[in-house]
C-alpha cells in the first residue's frame, strides 16, 4: 500500500477553452490541510465529490454548491489520476480549462517537474465489490470487482480512416506517462462545422485537436501513441472517473461510448463507494 501524494510546489496552465474559444486559466496547489481532489472559487472550496455533472456534451462540465461551473475538467483531472496525485486544489479562472495540446500530456509533465511529495498517511483504496452495467443507446460500459485498476476500451467509427480500435491498460504512473497522457483529442473532419454550428468547439485548431480525413490525420504524420484515438477515450474515462474523488480499484470495460456514458457510470458509483 502507497502512501498519499500532493504537489512539492504550485502549478499554473494558460491557454483557451476548445468549446467556448475563450482564453482560460487553471491553477493547481498542494493541500496544507484535508485530503482529496478540492475545487475552489473565491476562496470557497468544495470536494470534487460534491459536484454534479451537468453537461457531457464532447466534454464533462461540473457544477459545484455554490452554482460555480466549469468545463472541461477531464484531462487535468486524467493527468491528477494517472500520475498517483491524491490531495490537489484545483482553482479554474474562466468558464472553461485550457485545453493545451489536447492531451493531458502538458499537465501531467508539468505536475511530475514540480514533483510528488509523499504525506505520511497511506491510501485507502477503495475497491468495487460488486459489478456494474450500464447500456446507453447500444453503448455499454462495466466496471467489476479487480485486483487492479485496468481500463479497456473499444471504439469503432465504421466507414472512416478510423475503424475500430481497442486499447487495454493495467493503470499505473509509468504506463500512463507513456501510453496514455499524449493521446489527443480527435474528431472527424466530416463534423467540424456542425460542431460549430452548434457552439462547441470554437477554440479548437490544428495545434489542439486531430482531425481525422478521408485518409488519416490531417495535422500531423500520424500516431503519437498506438491506438491513440482508443487511448484517448480512456484518458477522458479516467478523467471523469476522478470526479468520484477517488478511482475505485476495478476493471472497466467501455464499448463505443463517451462522456455521457461515463457520466451515467460514475453515479451508479457514488452510491458504492
Amino acid at each position: 500500500m502507497r502512501n498519499r501524494h500532493t504537489m512539492a510546489g504550485i502549478a499554473r496552465f494558460d491557454g483557451v477553452g476548445i468549446h467556448s474559444g475563450l482564453r482560460s486559466a487553471v491553477t493547481v496547489s498542494p493541500l496544507s490541510k484535508g485530503t482529496g481532489i478540492y475545487f475552489g472559487f473565491g476562496g470557497v472550496i468544495y470536494p470534487v465529490r460534491d459536484a454534479r455533472t451537468m453537461d457531457v456534451r464532447r466534454s464533462t462540465a461540473l457544477m459545484f454548491p455554490g452554482g460555480e461551473t466549469v468545463q472541461t475538467v477531464e484531462h487535468l483531472m486524467s493527468a491528477i489520476a494517472g500520475v498517483g496525485l491524491d490531495d490537489v486544489l484545483i482553482e479554474p479562472e474562466g468558464s472553461e480549462m485550457p485545453i493545451l495540446d489536447g492531451s493531458s500530456l502538458p499537465y501531467a509533465e508539468r505536475i511530475m517537474e514540480i514533483g510528488l511529495e509523499e504525506r505520511d498517511e497511506p491510501v485507502k483504496t477503495q475497491a468495487l465489490s460488486v459489478p456494474v452495467f450500464l447500456n446507453l443507446d447500444g453503448s455499454t460500459i462495466t466496471a467489476a470487482p479487480s485486483s487492479e485498476t485496468r481500463l479497456t476500451y473499444i471504439i469503432d467509427y465504421p466507414g472512416t480512416w478510423i475503424g475500430t480500435e481497442m486499447k487495454d491498460v493495467i493503470l499505473t504512473p509509468e504506463v500512463y506517462l507513456e501510453e496514455i497522457a499524449p493521446a489527443r483529442t480527435f474528431g472527424l473532419q466530416s463534423e467540424v462545422e456542425s460542431l460549430r454550428a452548434s457552439g462547441l468547439g470554437l477554440g479548437g485548431d490544428f495545434d489542439n485537436v486531430m482531425i481525422i480525413g478521408d485518409d488519416g490525420p490531417l495535422n500531423c504524420l500520424g500516431y503519437r501513441v498506438e491506438r491513440e484515438c482508443a487511448a484517448h477515450k480512456i484518458l477522458d474515462l479516467l478523467g471523469d472517473l476522478l470526479t468520484l474523488g477517488v478511482v475505485p480499484r476495478a476493471h472497466y470495460t467501455c464499448i463505443c461510448g463517451g462522456h455521457r456514458l461515463h457520466s451515467k457510470l460514475t453515479d451508479r458509483l457514488k452510491r458504492l463507494v
